[in-house]
């Protein structure tokens, strides 16, 4: 294993560090929460056994990777995480909004962002109009 793969496995446990964060911090996790979480570790390559652990540490903070499409994507599954459960609280989308922030994003961009998903709970929109808000901020 080299160093990218190392420093890759690295960013993709914080990342679910993050998202795990993110799911407790309303006070409940919701079984789809903890299920989308399961299968983004998976799919980024991080064996179950990896995983189950990290619900129980403790959160030391998002580390921000340098690319913009990583910032993106670490955007995107903090969207679906709490989209996951079918409803928004105040505090993950204070949270999520401080992500956002810290991530670099605009707050106009992440502001909508957090819109386009409370509009697709209340009135069964599609999460592809999340791509519809993204292009506007993109270069």
């Amino acid at each position: 294993m080299n160093f990218d793969d190392l420093e890759r496995e690295a960013l993709n446990e914080n990342l679910l560090k993050t998202l795990i964060k993110l799911s407790k911090v309303d006070g409940e996790i919701a079984d789809n929460e903890m299920m989308y979480i399961l299968k983004a570790g998976l799919s980024m390559g991080i064996p179950k056994e990896n995983i189950i652990p990290l619900w129980k540490e403790d959160y030391t903070g998002l580390v921000i990777p340098s690319s913009e499409q990583d910032r993106m994507s670490i955007m995107y599954y903090l969207i679906f995480v709490i989209e996951s459960d079918k409803k928004v609280t105040k505090k993950e989308e204070e949270l999520a909004y401080h992500y956002g922030l810290k991530l670099g994003f605009n707050h106009l961009m992440v502001a909508d962002f957090l819109n386009v998903v409370k509009t697709k709970l209340s009135n069964d929109g599609e999460i592809m109009d999340l791509l519809t808000q993204v292009k506007k901020y993109l270069n």
